[in-house]
């Protein structure tokens, strides 16, 4: 089961193979294996770009250097790098770097521009770690006999009311015990859903909870099942298992805080439900 880094960067891989030509964000959501609206969400929530915005700054920063490094005429560059003329490839240059193409190739080099992005380069001991950064959450907390299923309906109603913070989120779960403390337990008494939201949104006008997700670097791995088909959820235990052994085959070290995530994400097939799987390392 590929995570959610993966499955974006087959997008960007294949984004990059075809930069002159083009991919559409329909191109690369099918790529990806996601609906275009999941794929509208959660290209920025990794990259930090917008699909088109990542497109659009990337083939300047190959103009650039094609400027630095050859002797092929601007309006060529600007064609190859989707423009239909030189005053528009121009004003996109100037807009992106602050000077015009003819300025660059007098003037000289600019630190400025944006390089592929590589979301799954962060492998250990051939095994995929995330750093996560710090991310700002509202949280929503569920407590038997449904803690996931009442938690996640608070955190659905909440979107809903709350579409300024909405866009690109991220959704996170974890175990907890009465008084909302980080549990272990399979058989957890209370669950807390976690939704990412920008600074700038912030204070929320009503009694929406804020917390923080401290930054970490963390072993991940992907699953995916139903209740219905395996009402026992070994297939969450099978994918903890697995997390487990590699952690233990590469001699990895388990954060003494413990600290574990499920990031939700989109099913492959309906009816399933589907995770990404954090256990943070030392």
């Amino acid at each position: 089961m590929l995570t959610i880094y993966e499955q974006v960067q087959d997008a960007i891989d294949l984004t990059e193979a075809n930069l002159t030509e083009g991919v559409t964000a329909r191109e690369a959501a099918r790529s990806a294996g996601m609906s275009l609206r999941t794929f509208h969400r959660y290209f920025p929530a990794l990259t930090g770009y917008r699909f088109g915005e990542y497109v659009r700054r990337r083939r300047l920063s190959i103009a650039m250097d094609d400027l630095a490094v050859s002797g092929t005429s601007i309006l060529a560059i600007a064609l190859r790098s989707g423009y239909d003329s030189h005053e528009a490839f121009s004003r996109a240059f100037k807009k992106e770097f602050g000077m015009t193409p003819s300025q660059y190739r007098a003037e000289g080099p600019l630190a400025r521009r944006v390089g592929e992005v590589d979301l799954v380069g962060e492998v250990m001991m051939g095994v995929l770690t995330k750093s996560l950064p710090k991310m700002t959450v509202v949280y929503f907390d569920g407590f038997k006999p449904e803690p996931e299923d009442s938690a996640t309906r608070e955190m659905e109603a909440w979107v809903e009311r709350h579409p300024e913070a909405a866009g690109s989120h991220r959704v996170f779960g974890h175990n907890i015990d009465a008084d909302g403390r980080l549990a272990h337990e399979p058989d957890n008494y209370g669950y807390r859903v976690m939704v990412t939201v920008p600074e700038q949104v912030l204070p929320f006008d009503d009694d929406t909870q804020v917390a923080s997700i401290e930054a970490g670097t963390f072993v991940v791995t992907g699953i995916e099942g139903s209740f219905e088909d395996d009402p026992s959820g070994s297939w969450i235990t099978e994918g903890w298992n697995r997390l487990d052994e590699m952690v233990k085959r590469n001699d990895l070290e388990i954060h003494p805080s413990h600290r574990w995530f499920e990031e939700v994400l989109e099913p492959t097939q309906p009816g399933n439900m589907r995770f990404d799987l954090y256990a943070e390392l030392r």
